[in-house]
């Protein structure tokens, strides 16, 4: 279905019910308004009126506004990847036979099937662990790899009749970026699976003894019935070592899977309800409401604001400039909770129409969540209402302290609506600075360095630059001793990063090993979307950094 496609569905529907046969359609997430058509004429329809032959296949990815009636009178069936590596290269072995085995006549031909299978399974596991995994949940399936499948048999093919080496250069290409890369629109997943095409589709796999981990080889033979015997006895939990992440990330999955359990029966509760003794729902939200209303901060005087931030340097300086946005983002979110606390409040009291907003608003509120519009306003998403109100309180003190008092030694990031602005603000005052050097902006970058000092051990900012705190580490930690990155403690998802210091320098200035450096994102929390991400930070590592990059290394503003 999609754009102008409903004319040919009725049709095809009307001949399949009087000709007894079966209509699919397809993607019916692209036509939700036509299915409340056809959930109508179903409901509506005589036994008479059709053939008792005729059935109707619908295919729709899960969407919150599908017709729940139409849900209701169907016969659902879904289709999965398989759970765990043991079952995934069962089912991508029940694929393979004996003739695909025996298409290539080179040794490695079955070697480098294997790798791929195992690969296949892998990426398509490692989705469950969620952010930690992948960016996005991507739907990679049995027709990627039988593209991936077909091209490696034509490239052997070829380069057998041409009497050269396997190309690892064009296999890794072909398949991490155009046959699975083709579905990922993520820079920081590509670079992950191309990781992984670097680690299990090279030359080394050829090696006897190369495993993928301890346990988890590659079986040798002729016969497919080898392979699947092989599979068979593989376990059937899977460390999460084996995709390269922390055993930690086990526990990342079991909290994701108990969150997702709680929120959907917190969804499925009944809004409306008797009883007797307790508090009612407006009783408890009016509560709420005016607790919220005790502890929101004032609202900023703009003149006042224009004076104190003239004072401190005036709008010359970049950073003033961004003070100045940030204050009047933070006052827009006031001015928003303020005037829907006190709507709110006349609502339940009966003086003023109960709006679909404020019903909303109501509704989150009892459920300790963040209502929609002040998400929407502030851009800011929180698990809870309380770690909400807790950050805008946090966001106001350090920008009314800055303006008050002039610029911190160490600047909170989470506390700002923009930061890339912030630090591009940084970049350019650091670019000023060295204005006699002719500096260009477009050939300045930021630098990174971790320092020893924790927020309540720096004393003074520094000359060029900037000092951040209240980062995290997921998937890893900071080892202050060796000034590196090592694996985390067990049972710690995230782990504090000691006062990073952002500064600048030319591009044709900056040396880093590539080897001893690790290229992580920031976020500006664990959802780690596109519209969360912050910049790349250099970190030092002394192990390899496609070791972090499988682990899913990010650092984060803020852990919820």
């Amino acid at each position: 279905l999609g754009q102008g496609q409903e004319p040919a569905s009725r049709k095809l529907i009307a001949a399949g019910m009087a000709a007894g046969s079966w209509v699919v359609l397809q993607n019916c997430h692209l036509g939700l308004k036509y299915m409340v058509e056809v959930e109508q004429q179903l409901i509506k329809l005589e036994e008479d009126q059709v053939n008792p032959n005729f059935r109707l296949w619908i295919t729709v990815e899960p969407h919150p506004k599908f017709p729940i009636g139409l849900l209701q009178i169907s016969i659902k069936i879904t289709n999965e990847p398989p759970v765990g590596i043991r079952a995934g290269l069962k089912g991508s072995y029940a694929w393979l036979n004996q003739d695909v085995l025996d298409t290539v006549s080179q040794p490695q031909w079955k070697t480098m099937l294997y790798a791929l299978c195992f690969m296949h399974t892998a990426v398509q596991e490692r989705r469950k662990f969620g952010p930690l995994g992948f960016n996005v949940p991507y739907e990679f399936n049995q027709s990627d790899l039988s593209a991936s499948v077909q091209f490696m048999q034509n490239h052997l093919n070829e380069v057998e009749g041409k009497k050269r080496p396997v190309d690892w250069i064009v296999v890794n290409y072909m398949v991490c970026e155009v046959q699975y890369g083709g579905k990922i629109t993520d820079d920081w997943d590509r670079r992950l699976f191309n990781t992984y095409g670097q680690a299990w589709l090279t030359s080394r796999i050829t090696n006897s003894e190369f495993e993928f981990y301890p346990g988890y080889r590659i079986p040798v033979g002729t016969d497919v019935e080898v392979f699947r015997k092989y599979i068979e006895e593989l376990p059937f939990n899977d460390n999460p070592e084996i995709f390269g992440l922390h055993v930690n990330a086990d526990l990342s999955y079991r909290t994701l899977q108990t969150a997702a359990v709680l929120t959907t029966i917190l969804d499925s509760q009944p809004k409306e309800g008797g009883g007797s003794g307790g508090l009612t729902r407006e009783e408890t939200v009016l509560k709420i409401v005016e607790d919220l209303q005790a502890k929101l901060p004032g609202n900023f005087n703009m003149e006042e604001k224009k004076q104190c931030i003239k004072a401190i340097g005036g709008m010359n300086k970049p950073l003033n400039i961004c003070l100045s946005q940030e204050i009047d983002r933070l006052q827009n979110v006031l001015t928003l909770v303020r005037r829907m606390l006190a709507n709110l409040k006349l609502a339940i009291a009966g003086t003023i129409v109960m709006s679909p907003e404020l019903q909303n608003t109501l509704d989150s509120l009892f459920l300790a969540r963040v209502p929609a519009e002040w998400a929407k306003v502030s851009q800011l998403i929180m698990p809870n209402i309380g770690l909400w109100f807790v950050s805008i309180l946090g966001r106001h003190e350090q920008l009314y302290s800055w303006m008050k008092n002039n610029r911190p030694n160490c600047f909170w990031l989470t506390g700002f609506f923009n930061p890339q602005g912030f630090l591009t603000a940084n970049r350019q005052e650091v670019c000023r600075k060295h204005v006699k050097e002719n500096w260009a902006l477009d050939d300045v970058i930021s630098t990174y360095e971790v320092l020893k000092q924790e927020r309540d051990e720096v004393k003074r900012g520094p000359e060029e630059g900037i000092y951040l705190y209240g980062l995290y580490l997921d998937g890893c930690k900071w080892d202050k001793e060796r000034m590196r990155l090592v694996d985390s403690d067990p049972k710690v998802l995230f782990a504090p990063l000691p006062v990073l210091l952002i500064s600048a320098c030319l591009q044709t200035a900056r040396k880093i090993d590539p080897n001893h450096n690790y290229i992580c994102p920031m976020y500006k929390n664990p959802t780690r979307t596109g519209l969360n991400f912050i910049t790349p930070v250099d970190l030092r590592t002394e192990e390899p950094p496609n070791k972090w990059t499988l682990r899913g290394v990010c650092l984060l503003t803020s852990k919820d």
